[in-house]
């Protein structure tokens, strides 16, 4: 029995006389108690049942979503009175209803504490709302079915007759009293919507007023003992700042000591030492003084660094003491005087991200490739002139251009940066025999194939009914009318889900240690447009230099096919097709958290063991089948008879079909009768089918990004239909 069963009881809520003994909280669901004692870790997923206290209705936000927030308090936390807020992203339509008292059961809600707030939950893309009217649920031990409205995004309920039960026991053992009645309820939610919206961009503010803010902090709080200064921008320009000079030469990378004195660079530091003044923000006038005093102080000294994201409230903007520029100042709110109106912003969360700090990132991102880029021609411009004041003096200039080249190396700099001396014949061809080496070891990396997958596995799209692979590929079509007549057009793609009976026959890569894959990730991550490709020109060391972190991430693909495959009328192969399986899908599926797992050997093993579960001896056959189908030399001089043909993918097609790789004999599988030895008959595929969740979409081609993402009058080369797996789970042991 849950803790706060006894005490229930003796408020008489559900009394022995009616037969029934109390239920407990079901399994899964958490106490409100444990997370605000902090029990349970920030970022954890819970589900949970409270009663509603508190509502502020929706608004809207600066991106497609409208924000709610709930005020909920459970059976563990209405002695103590404590209550916790649950704030809501979705589009209005698909938001809750609920009235004063009414009781929620939530599934998939996240703990989190943004900046110094109280614990509070807030939603997620999984986040399911189930709401019970109050005044509709009957009295212990009847369930509490009729009062059930499910969640308005799914229109599906995960709940059982336990839960029904315990919503009847909740409802009656609750001490109601710990909510208002019904029209002070309306009443608040009313007033909730009264909010005027005081958030400003720092290139639009003007004197004697009072702003919302978004900023990045540009130096390192000064603490002045009674209040603190401190330098943000948003990356937007007021005339009316002071102007950020640029220090010059000395902080361009590349150029520490590059002298005529010293062209190797041997007095320079191998990086200048930053201090707590130094400058992290943008030059010219698009930073702007900030002072603060308490209560606000004492958050900044211990909470807030040089290049964190802030919100602040209510500030006022006014001349400084020179007269000349405009400054913000942060005082104490005369209505809440413990109030701190500074908030640190988490500029990773992408799913739960406010748009307005998104946009910020994006031009603080656009600032900074567009001062590396001026830097790189600063650079380049000098290290010209080195070399020409070389040839005037009469000097050697591939001598010049070595100690250049030599002192980027010893600094550990981006030799790219340095012209490279020219080199002579011999010294070419070794250059391009390298390369070619290092070209045709890539490629053999790359073509090393291994396989694996199934077993036991549990799929959440059990409701729907099995698809079969040709169903899924057949085109999409939509209904349209011309001329007053409907027709059936073809589309590219379309974003449907599926639920497949399935097996899996291939994957991609081929070797199980390139199923997690390193990429490296910055502050601008969070940004739609930021590309993969936007830094390849860069080596590692810069990079990382830059603030590029790397993480490892799942990104593999799996061929699947039904699990009763049949051939077509023509006797062609029974159709497949290919599935992406992203990060987190990765985790769902294998219950692992990606790594680099070429050199984690348990890692590696674990998955080893979770995948067989899923395809058999998949990894097994397709290793000995790759050993077989090798072809014996052949001794004709017939051409192409005499090649192999056993395709190499470089990664499995998006816009899957049911012939990716042709017939056996395409593959360079050897006939039987036919030249050179006897086929050795293949290894049959031993693997159990399964239910999997499969979705359609579409990703915009190389010719549309090539057209600046305008369509280019035929929709079939824009858009590429791809296919990924999604809520598929391998259960383990």
């Amino acid at each position: 029995m849950n803790r706060h069963s006894s005490s229930t009881l003796r408020r008489g809520g559900v009394g022995k006389g009616e037969g029934a003994a109390p239920p407990t909280l079901p399994k899964q669901f958490t106490e409100l108690s444990q997370v605000l004692e902090g029990r349970v870790p920030l970022g954890a997923m819970i589900n949970m049942i409270g009663m509603v206290k508190d509502c502020r209705l929706p608004v809207p936000t600066n991106g497609t979503d409208f924000k709610s927030t709930l005020t909920l308090f459970d059976l563990s936390t209405q002695e103590s009175g404590g209550d916790i807020t649950f704030s809501i992203f979705r589009p209005e339509h698909l938001m809750p209803e609920v009235s004063a008292r009414d009781v929620v059961v939530i599934f998939q809600a996240k703990v989190q504490r943004y900046s110094n707030n109280p614990i509070s939950l807030i939603t997620n893309r999984a986040t399911k709302i189930h709401v019970y009217t109050a005044d509709k649920i009957p009295r212990f031990p009847k369930s509490a079915l009729p009062a059930l409205v499910l969640d308005k995004n799914t229109g599906r309920s995960f709940l059982e007759d336990d839960h029904h039960r315990y919503v009847s026991y909740f409802y009656q053992g609750i001490d109601k009293e710990e909510a208002p009645d019904q029209e002070e309820f309306q009443k608040r939610a009313m007033v909730s919507l009264n909010v005027k919206d005081k958030f400003s961009l720092l290139k639009d503010i003007e004197e004697g007023k009072f702003y919302n803010l978004i900023v990045r902090v540009a130096r390192e709080p000064f603490d002045l003992m009674d209040k603190m200064t401190l330098y943000v921008s948003d990356y937007t320009e007021n005339d009316a700042f002071f102007n950020v000079q640029w220090n010059g030469l000395s902080n361009l990378p590349g150029l520490h000591g590059n002298s005529a004195d010293d062209p190797y660079g041997y007095g320079a530091e191998a990086e200048p030492s930053p201090g707590k003044s130094q400058w992290v923000g943008p030059y010219g006038k698009q930073a702007m003084q900030l002072t603060c005093w308490p209560p606000h102080t004492d958050f900044i000294r211990t909470d807030v660094s040089a290049g964190d994201w802030i919100y602040l409230r209510n500030v006022q903007i006014r001349r400084g003491h020179d007269g000349q520029y405009l400054e913000g100042f942060l005082r104490e709110d005369r209505d809440a005087t413990t109030k701190i109106n500074v908030d640190i912003m988490n500029a990773l969360d992408r799913d739960n991200m406010d748009p307005r700090l998104k946009e910020a990132i994006r031009r603080w991102r656009d600032y900074e490739k567009k001062k590396h880029k001026q830097e790189k021609a600063v650079v380049s411009e000098i290290k010209a002139a080195q070399v020409a004041g070389a040839k005037r003096r009469g000097e050697d200039v591939d001598e010049v251009k070595a100690a250049q080249l030599a002192g980027a190396k010893r600094r550990g700099e981006d030799v790219s940066e340095v012209d490279q001396p020219k080199m002579n014949a011999k010294k070419r061809r070794k250059a391009q025999r390298a390369a070619r080496e290092k070209e045709v070891q890539e490629k053999r990396l790359k073509e090393e194939a291994e396989i694996e997958l199934n077993g036991q596995i549990a799929c959440e799209e059990q409701s729907k009914p099995p698809s079969t692979i040709e169903s899924m590929l057949e085109m999409p079509t939509y209904r349209i009318t011309v001329d007053g007549l409907p027709v059936d057009a073809v589309v590219p793609f379309s974003c449907s889900k599926f639920r497949g009976r399935v097996r899996v026959v291939d994957f991609h890569p081929r070797n199980l240690k390139d199923f997690a894959r390193r990429r490296f990730t910055s502050q601008w991550d969070v940004l739609s447009d930021q590309s993969e490709n936007d830094e390849s020109s860069d080596d590692e060391e810069s990079l990382m230099e830059r603030g590029y972190k790397p993480v490892w991430e799942w990104r593999f693909a799996l061929e699947l096919q039904d699990a009763l495959p049949r051939k077509g009328s023509d006797g062609e192969k029974p159709k497949s097709l290919w599935v992406i399986v992203d990060n987190s899908e990765g985790q769902y599926l294998t219950g692992l958290d990606a790594c680099d797992l070429s050199e984690d050997a348990d890692a590696l093993n674990e998955l080893r063991d979770r995948m067989f579960t899923l395809w058999g001896n998949l990894e097994e056959k397709n290793s000995k089948d790759a050993k077989r189908k090798t072809p014996p030399p052949n001794k004709s001089t017939n051409g192409a008879r005499g090649k192999s043909t056993l395709p190499q993918l470089e990664r499995p097609p998006l816009d899957s079909s049911d012939n990716e790789h042709g017939d056996d004999n395409d593959r360079g599988v050897p006939r039987e009768g036919g030249n050179g030895a006897e086929a050795v008959p293949e290894e049959a595929l031993s693997n159990r089918p399964f239910d999997c969740c499969i979705k359609s979409y579409g990703l915009p081609s190389k010719a549309l990004k090539n057209n600046k993402n305008l369509p280019t009058g035929n929709p079939e080369k824009d858009w590429i239909r791809t296919f990924a797996l999604f809520g598929t789970k391998i259960r383990s042991g």
